[in-house]
């Protein structure tokens, strides 16, 4: 695990030094560096596999050929016997090297026979061209900026902007993305001309001329003819779980591992377990009604481990601005404070954790699952008519409550929770499906955020940021999954693990993210994933076989950062006042004051929709001092 940063097209010694030192903290065991003309690239290097030998760069034989990389190759020990019965010869034990014997042997399809998650740079010192891979689900960030004939990238954007070339400026209409989805899809950024290599592509760039990019891996979107029986498939995934848990424990170093009170991560612990039965464990809580430490700590002590809990509290919103400082983006959630306190928490034992993200994405366990196709399954059993002369009316009238306990909802609905339930619920035949997921997950809709900006915003809020229809043979929620795929997981999920482990010089790793598990459950029925009243009922069927009653048996809670237990301490009114002034509104040119005062009003019910808004704003006038004004340094 490391972090990774170059540049090619011109020359500037010191630069590499700079990049190389905004992020230390993805690897504070060294550095190494290649320069070759006018091509540059460098590494922070966590030591994790082979701790003596996996200094980067590393080359092949002859050395003409040198990567830097940041990740794990977890299938490395059975690439290298393969490799090595071809000829190669290697010189390390470490992951790193199998990188540039692979590209001898394959070229560019190296890519396709890794397994694990990575980014890298791998630069041909006899043409002068590179190439660069991301892992199939993006669990390793990359980020690079063009112009004026030259090239920078990075594993952070931070390390980019050390280069005086590149614009130290937002992308405003990445703005009207971010309030939307609470994320900007890849591969824009808020940088403006700052991109990401998507997730499952490759890039070339040629010593001359511009960088090409493609494709290497998608998911499953024409899924096969179901052949399995149900039982084969739980055994499918079952098998193809256990290795994914397996392989992600090889290290050089202890592992640990998150847990929460659910099923995802339990699962995750039980097998860890049979590969090494002294685990730590660690799980994160808020003192408040909502906090599942407990329940956390009883299945800690059921499954066996070590276990450690920590706890945010009120004076954690002090740690916003280095948050976003580690994320490079905006983060439309408190719950990163607790994502980076409990990094913090692990790392300072461990080197490597292990945690259950991906399980919801592939197994179909969010609640708007649930929503979604419960209203795709009303609105073709119901005609119109009888929807617009009855149904409505008497959603209507239902009260929140009711509203809440049906779907479980991270917090209560509220007035205006329900009316943009009522709203998505109404709507819903006349919408995409990517306009019925985002009508159900936004934070601001359309006309509350039309209602929010000036004039000037509203003329680049031109949402650029819909991405386009991919085709797709199967069912509804197969299409709902992949379409998340694309969005959530990847814009969302997992990279607020990445910078947030990374922070604290921690790795991360999600079995569940294996791409050959990934594969067995995107083929997996829909029947058996889940349906508007069940989720990720295969899952919960392996649980049962794998995990004690006391686990399985539990209600599904979704976590999340409960921000109306905080909003009244002074440390939240003080985050207020230093961000959302009328001063610092006005000055900013985004938004209409009288539309802010409006909204910190209607904070004051504390209804959670409510406060996710106020929270948006917060983060992003964080992000602007952090990054644009450098009024806030680290």
């Amino acid at each position: 695990m490391c972090g990774i940063y170059g540049f090619a097209g011109f020359e500037d010694g010191a630069l590499l030094g700079r990049m190389g030192a905004a992020i230390r903290h993805r690897g504070p065991d060294g550095e190494g560096s290649l320069v070759n003309g006018r091509f540059s690239m460098g590494m922070r290097r966590l030591a994790i596999i082979d701790l003596e030998g996996g200094w980067q760069p590393i080359y092949n034989e002859d050395r003409t050929l040198a990567v830097v990389y940041n990740g794990e190759i977890y299938n490395y020990v059975e690439l290298a016997e393969e490799l090595t019965a071809k000829g190669h010869v290697f010189r390390t034990h470490s992951d790193t090297e199998v990188i540039v014997h692979a590209f001898e042997e394959w070229g560019r399809d190296c890519v396709t026979r890794f397994n694990g998650m990575f980014a890298f740079a791998l630069h041909d010192l006899r043409t002068g061209d590179t190439f660069f891979a991301r892992d199939r689900s993006g669990q390793k960030p990359f980020y690079w900026w063009r112009g004026n004939g030259r090239f920078v990238f990075a594993s952070e954007a931070k390390a980019i902007l050390e280069c005086d070339s590149v614009p130290r400026e937002c992308n405003v209409p990445a703005i009207d993305a971010f309030l939307a989805l609470r994320y900007v899809p890849e591969p824009r950024t808020m940088f403006r001309d700052i991109y990401t290599l998507p997730a499952a592509h490759w890039m070339v760039l040629p010593k001359e001329g511009e960088p090409r990019i493609g494709r290497y891996w998608d998911v499953p979107v024409q899924p096969r003819p179901d052949a399995l029986s149900d039982e084969e498939h739980l055994e499918r995934i079952e098998s193809e779980f256990r290795k994914a848990v397996r392989i992600a424990m090889r290290s050089d170093v202890p592992v640990g591992a998150y847990l929460s009170a659910g099923v995802d991560s339990s699962l995750v612990v039980a097998l860890m377990r049979e590969h090494n039965p002294r685990i730590s464990t660690y799980s994160i809580g808020f003192n408040s009604p909502i906090d599942e430490t407990h329940d956390a700590a009883e299945t800690a002590r059921l499954l066996g481990t070590d276990h450690h809990e920590i706890h945010c509290t009120h004076t954690d919103f002090a740690l916003l601005p280095k948050i976003v400082w580690h994320m490079d983006r905006p983060v439309g959630d408190a719950l990163v404070i607790a994502f980076h306190k409990l990094a913090q928490r692990t790392a300072q034992d461990l080197k490597v954790t292990v945690g259950g993200e991906g399980a919801d994405e592939i197994f179909a366990g969010y609640s708007f699952h649930k929503v979604i196709q419960m209203a795709e399954f009303y609105h073709r059993l119901v005609p119109g008519f009888i929807h617009r002369g009855a149904a409505l009316p008497l959603l209507r009238a239902t009260p929140v409550g009711v509203l809440d306990a049906y779907f479980h909802f991270p917090a209560d609905l509220g007035s205006e929770g329900k009316a943009r339930f009522l709203d998505f619920f109404a709507r819903y035949p006349d919408r995409t499906l990517f306009g019925n997921y985002v009508a159900l997950k936004t934070v601001f809709g359309t006309e509350s955020r039309r209602e929010l900006y000036t004039a000037a915003l509203k003329a680049q809020a031109n949402e650029q940021w819909v991405p386009p229809v991919r085709p797709h043979t199967g069912g509804f929620l197969d299409r709902l999954l992949a379409l998340q795929w694309d969005e959530w997981l990847q814009d969302w999920s997992i990279i607020r693990q990445d910078k947030n482990t990374m922070a604290h010089s921690l790795e991360i790793r999600l079995p569940f993210l294996d791409h050959n598990l990934i594969e067995a459950g995107f083929r997996v029925p829909a029947r058996l994933k889940g349906t508007w009243t069940k989720d990720k009922i295969i899952e919960r069927r392996l649980a049962a076989k794998l995990l004690p009653p006391a686990v399985t048996n539990r209600p599904k809670n979704p976590f999340f950062f409960p921000m109306e237990f905080f909003f009244e301490h002074p440390e939240f009114k003080a985050l207020l006042s230093e961000t959302l002034s009328e001063e610092r509104v006005k000055a900013r040119g985004y938004f209409e004051w009288s539309a802010v005062q409006a909204l910190l009003a209607r904070m004051e019910t504390r209804e959670f929709l409510y406060l996710k808004q106020v929270m948006c704003l917060v983060i992003l006038e964080l992000w602007h001092q952090v990054f644009i004004d450098r009024s806030r340094g680290f």
